[in-house]
């Protein structure tokens, strides 16, 4: 606007310095326009044409006449006045134009002056233009500065409202900070009765144990010296029986029956009693509870039928004797048939290898009870004892260094395809199997452009059985742990190849039992005399230069190894292969006789927690509403006693777990499951 303004000033300026140079003075009169001068000014109307025609017609004719110098001198007289008339005319034309001009610059004048009239009335216009924009900017001013007032009181109630909030803050901050310190003091107060607490629950546990290893040595002493004695009455009654048997015929060789009665009298009495008094010392050893009294008494009644046995063979010979005296003087006697002898039946066939034993004190019972079902350890020890014969039939090739190379290259047939397996496609699986199983048939493969073969020994195929089953355990404990959708491609294989090779499945149990004995389920306990370093390794713990690994590392790979476990329960075998050779039902076998155990700290609620995620929606699928059964039972009844066991996350992820078991009704598929048709 301000430029505008400029411009029309500089305009204005300028015209004013055009009229001042022109002169008005030199104007005489107006030649042109309406209102020019025309007095002076005589015009012949006539055209160019009829003038010059008549000019000629005229000359000619003077030229005609005979008098030519008149005509001469009219024509002379006329071009005179003609002259004059045409200088008239001239100075006619002359005024003309002066007035003209003057018209012309008075036009100008007048349009000048309705230029400057238009110019300042264009000035005045602008000049109210000017105020109007002036009063426009200081409106806009005005309107600028309240709203700067307002933004600047804005600001200010902001900074206040600020300074409010921070200040609220920091108050806020400090009464968080001062809850926050008795908070941490309080806790660090909990923490030490806690850690007292616990100190005094490990202590008491170690005490119990202790009290616990004690009675079980009492009452495994207390068993030995039971055995001892039930040995002993069984030599007894043994030489009882014999004495007693051969009491008959000497009996039979008495000639006198009247005579021998009456020598006996009442140690006949005796003879009857003594066998029904073993008999009864034979009934309390089928009780168990037997002491040196009894072995005493066994030994009384031994005594008291050998003595007998004495006095019978004495009295026998002294009749026999006597008789054969007779005879031999030729004294006819009368011989009477031998004395019947009321012998009480006894039982001949009782012997003290078949009483059972004493049963164990119910406290000893259920002492062992809180480690392992009689049923799963007898399982435990035939794989035990399977693992163990197998690796005794290749050991000449394990101790045969010349064999060496040999023993390298299985171990590179089998670490090769196990270690690259993985879900990415079926065809790759099957690749993996197809080396495995052509290797352990016995079959050339082909490993780095070398061709190995197991059976050019004759325990090689053994031998790689063996380190099949050894390495796919590993792969749990160091693969699965930390990546667990890795257990469904490892289980599928294993299930072909157990289909396949028996041999294989039971090793594989083996090295499962042994590297985490949790599965079979059983909790180990410490035996007399058995280092820490010993224990613990038998529970699957790990020792690195004299240290033990730490709790976190050993439950993450006891809890790999156990999803492989489970994910080998519900995969299924290549479809060629009709079921599994170890499917879920083995798992309800080892659920329900984990929840029989007690439960140990952190290890129980971390392999369930590893079992129901994995292979939780296929025991649901599979058994129904008694699986559901058996997840209350576990909330409400098992649940207790993991908390006053476990103080880690080990429970609360099981709780957690369970909880959104009920929420949604079922455990979500796990990450990586292979369906049936996937190869």
């Amino acid at each position: 606007m301000d430029d505008i303004v400029i411009e029309f000033e500089n305009l204005k300026l300028s015209a004013f310095q055009k009229l001042q140079q022109f002169d008005p003075s030199s104007i005489n009169n107006v030649t042109i326009g309406p209102n020019a001068d025309t007095s002076r000014i005589k015009v012949d109307r006539r055209s160019p044409s009829k003038r010059s025609k008549n000019d000629n017609d005229k000359i000619s004719t003077k030229q005609d006449s005979p008098d030519s110098n008149k005509r001469i001198e009219d024509l002379v007289n006329n071009l005179e006045v003609r002259k004059s008339v045409h200088h008239d005319h001239i100075e006619t034309l002359e005024e003309f134009s002066r007035k003209q001009e003057l018209n012309k610059q008075n036009q100008w004048l007048s349009n000048q002056v309705l230029s400057e009239s238009n110019n300042r009335i264009e000035n005045m216009v602008n000049n109210l233009e000017m105020h109007r924009l002036q009063e426009v900017q200081k409106s806009v001013h005005k309107h600028i500065k309240t709203m700067e007032d307002f933004s600047r009181k804005q600001e200010l109630n902001k900074q206040k409202q600020w300074l409010s909030i921070q200040k609220n803050f920091v108050d806020d901050m400090q009464q968080k900070e001062i809850k926050i310190f008795k908070a941490l003091h309080e806790f660090d107060k909990n923490s030490s009765n806690d850690q007292a607490k616990l100190a005094q629950y490990y202590q008491n546990i170690e005490l119990h144990r202790q009290k616990q290893e004690q009675k079980l040595k009492m009452k495994e002493k207390q068993t030995q010296i039971i055995h001892g004695y039930l040995d002993q009455i069984q030599k007894y009654q043994e030489e009882f029986n014999k004495c007693y048997q051969q009491i008959l015929p000497v009996i039979k060789k008495c000639s006198k029956n009247d005579e021998l009665r009456s020598l006996i009298g009442d140690d006949s009495k005796l003879f009857k009693s003594l066998p029904e008094s073993f008999d009864e010392l034979l009934a309390q050893c089928k009780t168990g509870k037997i002491n040196e009294e009894d072995i005493n008494k066994a030994a009384h009644l031994l005594t008291q039928l050998t003595a007998f046995k004495t006095r019978i063979e004495s009295k026998v010979d002294e009749i026999n004797t006597s008789i054969e005296q007779q005879n031999n003087s030729n004294v006819p006697t009368k011989t009477e048939p031998p004395p019947v002898v009321n012998v009480p039946a006894m039982s001949q066939n009782v012997n003290i290898m078949n009483v059972p034993k004493p049963p164990q004190p119910q406290k000893v019972i259920s002492s062992l009870s809180q480690y392992v079902s009689s049923e799963n350890l007898r399982m435990y020890a035939d794989i035990l004892q399977f693992h163990d014969t197998h690796t005794a039939s290749f050991k000449s090739l394990e101790s045969d260094a010349s064999l060496k190379q040999f023993r390298f290259d299985c171990k590179k047939a089998i670490n090769i395809p196990v270690n690259s397996l993985s879900g990415v496609n079926s065809e790759h699986i099957l690749d993996k199997y197809n080396r495995l199983h052509n290797l352990l048939r016995g079959k050339d493969v082909l490993v780095s452009d070398k061709r190995i073969n197991a059976s050019k020994h004759p325990q090689g195929i053994a031998f790689c059985i063996d380190l099949l089953a050894k390495k796919f355990v590993l792969q749990g404990d160091l693969i699965v742990s930390s990546n667990p959708e890795s257990a469904f491609c490892y289980a599928t294989v294993i299930i072909s190849l157990w289909n396949d090779f028996p041999t294989f499945g039971k090793l594989l149990l083996a090295y499962f039992y042994k590297s985490c004995p949790f599965l079979v389920p059983q909790y180990i306990p410490q035996q007399e005399h058995e280092t820490d370093e010993d224990f613990y390794l038998r529970q699957g713990y790990q020792y690195n230069e004299g240290q033990i690994e730490k709790q976190d590392k050993f439950l993450k790979r006891m809890t790999g190894i156990m999803r492989l476990y489970a994910a080998i329960l519900i995969v299924k075998p290549k479809r060629t292969q009709s079921g599994s050779p170890h499917n879920i039902q083995h798992g309800w076998r080892w659920m329900s006789s984990l929840l029989k155990l007690e439960p140990q700290v952190d290890i129980t609620a971390t392999v369930l927690h590893a079992f129901l995620e994995m292979a939780g929606f296929e025991m649901d699928a599979r058994y129904g509403r008694i699986f559901q059964k058996l997840i209350t039972i576990i909330i409400n009844s098992y649940l207790p006693g993991l908390r006053e066991k476990c103080t880690g996350g080990a429970v609360t992820r099981l709780e957690l777990l369970l909880k959104d078991y009920f929420q949604n009704r079922r455990f979500q598929t796990p990450t990586g499951y292979l369906e049936y048709s996937y190869w």
